[in-house]
This record gives C-alpha cells, structure tokens and sequence, in this order.
C-alpha cells in the first residue's frame, strides 16, 4: 500500500513539473529561463531514478524486480522524449534564438538550411581557427548536438531490444530519427536544419550505445538496477 502511495506522489510531482514547463512553453510570449526549463525534467528524473532503485533493492522477487524496472524506465523515456519535444520545438531561450524574423519557407528560410554533410562542422572549425566565431559557442553547439540523442543509446537497446538487436539496426533508427525531426523543425522552423545535426546527433547516440555494451557499463546496470544482458 504504501508503495503505491509512494508511486502516486511520483507520478503526480512529475507530471506537475513537467507540465508547468511544457504549458508555459506553449504559452506566446513566454520564454523560460534555460534552468527553469531543465530544472522541470531534471527534478521528476533524480526521483524517479531513486526510487526505481530503492524499490529494486528491497524486492526479492525477480519478476517484482523486473516489472518495476521496466515500469520506470519506460516513465524515465516518456520523460526524455518530452523534453526533447520541449527543446527542439516549445519556446525555450535556445530555440528562440534568432528564427522569429524568417517567414517559412521563404528564400531565407532555404538559405539556412544546410544538405551539405560536414560543411557546418568544417566552418566551425575553421570559424575557431581563424577567430572568427566565439569557441564558447562552437563548443555549447557541438555538445549539444551530440547529447541530445545519446539517451537513445540506452533507452533504445534496453526497451526495444527484441527489434533492435545490433548496432546497424540502431543506427538506421537514429538516422531515421533524426531525419523527421530535421524535417519538422524545417517545416515548423523551429530552429535551423542541418545534415550536420543528423550526424552529430548519430555519433552522440552510437557513443552511447557502444559505452552501454562495455563490461563496465553492464556490471554497473546489473549492480545498481539488477539488468543482465
């Protein structure tokens, strides 16, 4: 009884969070602060990861174990894909940055966008070398890029692991992701689209994937939420 108690307070918390930060972010004229915006997802997470894993502990059952885990796990995707609908396309300091005064598909609109693979990265790097663009921003851009989607490469061999058996498998999937976002943010213009984030945003994920196969990684799933191959 008590448990689902515990559960309910959970549930409710986060969706009470998460809800203030996705409702505000639909809401013209309001632009969270990038803290309150993270801070909304983050919050529900550490809970909701601490109390899968003292619920895990103290099960003996090993069926118990495993529907609890996976209950979790499941909110915890839930949870990460909102808050990547949330950053990639609800107002947020870092999408509106810079994209309000371009109507859609107009000839700015296509001048943004870039099909060319590698060419954002190589101007990047070259912007840094020549110290034409701020490395601060080259570095928050990259970054991003890359972690946005490396989740994927533990939610994705752990909850659909019967579909996705093998590393080709993942990658087409992400690529595949990826795609449909970079085509709705050129639809919607929410942002700028770009091969490049395609690529960036694989590399992240398949880092991932390949950190989450590594015997390190599998003994320490096994220890703190009791998860075998």
């Amino acid at each position: 009884m008590m448990k689902k108690i515990i559960n309910g307070i959970v549930i409710v918390l986060s969706i009470i969070l998460i809800g203030f930060v996705m409702i505000s972010s639909i809401i013209p004229n309001i632009v969270l602060n990038v803290k309150v915006t993270i801070g909304g997802f983050v919050i529900p997470i550490f809970i909701i990861i601490i109390t899968m894993i003292v619920e895990i502990k103290k099960s003996k059952d090993a069926q118990e174990k495993s529907e609890i885990r996976n209950f979790w796990l499941k909110a915890l995707f839930i949870i990460y894909c909102l808050l990547l609908i949330t950053i990639l396309f609800l107002n947020n300091e870092y999408r509106m940055g810079g994209f309000q005064n371009i109507n859609t598909f107009s000839k700015e609109h296509f001048e943004t966008s870039n099909l060319i693979p590698f060419a954002t990265i190589i101007e990047y790097v070259i912007g840094v070398i020549s110290n034409d663009i701020n490395t601060s921003i080259v570095i928050i851009n990259f970054a991003t890029n890359l972690l946005l989607f490396a989740p994927m490469g533990f939610f994705i061999p752990v909850l659909f692991q019967s579909k996705i058996k093998n590393i080709k498998q993942f990658v087409i999937m992400i690529i595949i992701l990826t795609l449909i976002v970079e085509i709705l943010q050129f639809i919607t213009y929410r942002g700028s689209t770009d091969i490049d984030d395609i690529i960036l945003n694989t590399i992240g994920a398949v880092i991932m994937y390949m950190i989450m196969r590594t015997k390190f990684a599998k003994k320490l799933l096994k220890k703190v939420i009791d998860i075998s191959e």
